[in-house]
């Protein structure tokens, strides 16, 4: 009976998380009157077995608890964005300031907002600022007054880039924006014990300071963008940041600790024999990872450790035992509701995958023989090293699939340099760190003494790391491939691993023919244009079977962001192009061509082409099947500016698009004049974003497009594209898309000149419901 009852439970457990998991497919949500009646529902089922068999009722009760619960954080997430009239408007807001704030020109922090415009704001919601020149340092804990412009929360778009607000709405961020330095004050300047100790250690000046931040209190504010590229092609994040491993190494070194104080204390005192010290040593520890989690910024990482921690330490106090699989799917659970949309982060699958597979492993190989006594020491080691060896590449082999899904990229050298970075980041460098945050606070000089002998041994581990990192075969790059492909190659591999009969085996690798499919050859009669998503800016890429060329490249900023980095180069490896035969450079603002050094670093150019070199009216090009004809500026008459851009038309003979930079209505005139046959084209970018200085109507009826692009940042402070403007082009009837409401704008024109197909990134197939309200 008792069996039946715990087996039930079980089974309520998997029907909610089940269904909470599938959350983020859903493409609406239940209406919020439903929920209660749904509620209702669930409980009736969970109190009157007698409609159906107990196991049935049980689940479906999990499964309209799970719907109730996830539907009605979506409603409290799409009611917790801030009202309308709050957005674009200059608002006085106070509140504090919650993360570490890195000491740069231009500041980027959270603020938990306390009152807006003198009202108190009882949601206490999280919004994320820029300030390009703080007034003062600015430090967590901070209570300000500012003056700011906010707007709801946006991303970028584009295919194989981080999508920045899905990582917003995972962070329960309602809002962006920026501050005005005008009129802010400092209300308290009282810091957090985490800034303060971080205050502390940058005062040391250490050689790897980035690094140990990141492993210390799990501030990765530190890192360059080529320490992350280091990071990545070796797998090592999960050392770099605070998560469930160095939180366990934290946990075993001080119950091992307060369990030799207990007992030493028992041994030469009179304490009680009767006071458990297995117990208060699990407590103290408890608080102590505690602790060690908030020096970490209570990060959904470092939180789902510490809650399984808790469960572990619950379970050990209380004699009670459950098997491994229904342990991690309760931790799942409790997190769930802790915190429901870290669903959509990467690092709660990783997470929760990784402890999953290395149960899988651990439950097909047991690590302890049948029979020891008869082992040698030596015997003993081998076994040990042996186990230790398959369970790193059984967990790189089996993490593949979700590794290459959120990063595109294979880490090869992962398990050689986990192999000899694991036992020296977890037994040598984070308990030093532990000493020295402590030491911190008592004796800066002997903190400073720990630090400097992790700094020595950073120095000699990030050189190993380095030249793994450089070398050719040390990760692969992917294409963008479906989940649905990476879900097909993740059975194959647990079907090569589960204890089952040879020929299922064999039979499993079918599975592997949708992964190979993307990486044959591919010859098409089509042509692809894709209008990149680069905010106030453009960047066009035309490719035809896996060539492809560029025009502009996007911007870049003083903090470093640029849209080469952020944007470009991802969507090439997503198209499985390595190499582009041509970058063509409208003109060198900013917008056009601030990438266009780290393009060059990123990617293998052939050719170049610019308005201050070769474009001109005399430019012509034959790429593949299409032609690329220079239109402006004319031969002889080169200059800067906008009214200098290099104008080209690319045409396959059938289909032709015009890329005029950001030329004004006296050059679309010329245009007019010059080339009134060639003008006619089916995809016209809007000049100048959309600008009132261009798009007049004589060039519009000229062009006759069916498609006009406006490549805009979303609500930019020059209000693009201006209405009057748009006014323009829907009286000839002409179908708008923007980037800054679509995405990644692709199109896709046949050589035989059958009609154009058209996908926004934020219009392809089914979109989520945190898509569908939040997006536009």
């Amino acid at each position: 009976m008792l069996n039946t009852i715990q087996r039930n439970k079980q089974l309520w457990l998997v029907s909610f998380v089940t269904i909470a998991v599938s959350s983020i497919l859903w493409t609406h949500l239940p209406s919020s009157y439903l929920l209660p009646v749904l509620l209702l529902i669930a409980w009736l089922f969970t109190r009157n077995p007698l409609v159906m068999p107990f196991s049935s009722a049980l689940f479906i009760s999990g499964a309209l608890f799970a719907i109730v619960w996830m539907a009605s954080v979506g409603h409290w997430r799409v009611n917790w964005q801030l009202p309308e009239q709050d957005i674009r408007q200059i608002r006085q807001v106070t509140g504090s300031i919650e993360t570490i704030v890195s000491a740069k020109q231009s500041a980027r922090f959270n603020l938990i907002v306390a009152s807006i415009n003198g009202q108190t704001h009882y949601r206490k919601s999280r919004i994320r600022l820029t300030w390009k020149s703080p007034t003062w340092p600015l430090k967590q804990g901070q209570v300000v007054a500012l003056k700011i412009k906010l707007k709801p929360i946006h991303g970028l778009a584009n295919e194989g880039s981080f999508v920045y607000q899905k990582w917003l709405l995972s962070q329960n961020i309602v809002a962006t924006g920026y501050v005005l330095n005008k009129e802010a004050h400092l209300i308290n300047d009282t810091s957090t014990l985490r800034q303060q100790l971080i205050d502390k250690f940058e005062r040391l000046n250490l050689q790897h300071s980035g690094w140990i931040a990141a492993i210390t209190f799990g501030d990765r504010s530190g890192l360059e963008a080529d320490d992350w590229q280091m990071i990545q092609a070796t797998g090592v994040a999960h050392l770099v940041a605070i998560s469930g491993l160095h939180l366990g190494v934290v946990a075993w070194l001080c119950y091992l600790l307060f369990n030799l104080v207990l007992r030493l204390l028992c041994f030469y005192s009179s304490l009680s024999q009767r006071i458990n010290y297995h117990h208060i040593s699990l407590l103290t520890t408890l608080i102590c990872t505690f602790f060690y989690a908030y020096l970490a910024g209570f990060s959904l990482p470092t939180l789902r450790a510490w809650i399984m921690l808790s469960v572990w330490a619950v379970l050990l106090i209380t004699a009670r035992f459950i098997t491994f699989k229904w342990f991690i799917l309760g931790n799942i659970f409790i997190f769930i509701l802790i915190a429901p949309m870290s669903l959509l982060s990467a690092s709660f699958w990783l997470s929760f995958g990784a402890i999953a597979f290395i149960g899988l492993v651990t439950w097909l190989w047991p690590a302890i023989p049948q029979d020891t006594s008869a082992q040698t020491f030596s015997s003993k080691i081998k076994q040990k090293c042996k186990v230790v060896l398959r369970l790193q590449l059984m967990l790189c082999f089996l993490m593949m699939p979700i590794v290459a899904v959120y990063f595109s990229m294979i880490s090869v050298s992962s398990p050689i340099v986990n192999l000899l970075a694991v036992p020296l980041v977890t037994l040598c460098i984070v308990p030093l760190c532990l000493i020295g945050c402590l030491l911190l606070l008592c004796c800066e000089y002997l903190a400073a003494f720990v630090f400097s002998w992790i700094d020595w041994m950073l120095d000699n581990s990030l050189d190993g790391l380095a030249f793994f990192a450089q070398m050719s075969w040390s990760r692969i790059e992917l294409p963008g491939i479906p989940i649905l492909v990476w879900a097909c190659v993740f059975l194959v591999l647990l079907a090569v691993c589960m204890p089952i009969k040879s020929r299922f085996k064999v039979l499993s690798f079918i599975g592997i023919i949708p992964l190979i499919s993307y990486f044959l050859p591919a010859n098409t009669d089509t042509w692809k244009v894709h209008i990149l998503d680069v905010g106030q800016g453009l960047s066009v890429l035309i490719e035809q079977d896996q060539k492809a060329l560029l025009y502009d490249t996007g911007a870049a900023y003083p903090s470093g962001f640029n849209m080469a980095q952020a944007v470009v180069l991802p969507v090439l490896k997503s198209q499985n192009i390595t190499s582009l035969d041509w970058v063509i450079v409208s003109h060198f603002d900013n917008d056009h061509a601030g990438s266009l050094a780290q393009l060059f670093a990123g990617v293998k150019v052939t050719g170049f082409i610019s308005n201050q070199d070769v474009c001109d009216s005399n430019l012509f090009v034959k790429w593949h099947d299409l032609t690329i004809t220079g239109l402006w500026p004319l031969a002889g008459s080169k200059g800067i500016g906008n009214d200098h851009s290099c104008v080209v038309l690319v045409s396959d003979g059938h289909q032709s698009i015009l890329l005029p930079g950001d030329i004004s209505k006296q050059v679309e005139h010329k245009l007019m004049n010059k080339y009134q046959s060639l003008l006619n084209v089916d995809i016209l970018v809007a000049a100048h974003h959309g600008s009132d200085t261009s798009s007049v109507m004589p060039f519009i009826r000229a062009t006759a497009p069916q498609y006009a692009i406006f490549s805009q940042g979303y609500l930019n402070r020059w209000d693009f594209p201006k209405q009057q403007v748009v006014n323009r082009y829907v009286e000839q009837d002409i179908h708008l898309i923007s980037t800054a409401e679509s995405g990644q704008i692709s199109f896709e024109l046949s050589l035989r000149g059958e009609p154009i197909k058209v996908i926004g990134f934020r219009d392809k197939g089914l979109q989520s419901w945190f898509n569908r309200y939040l997006w536009h």
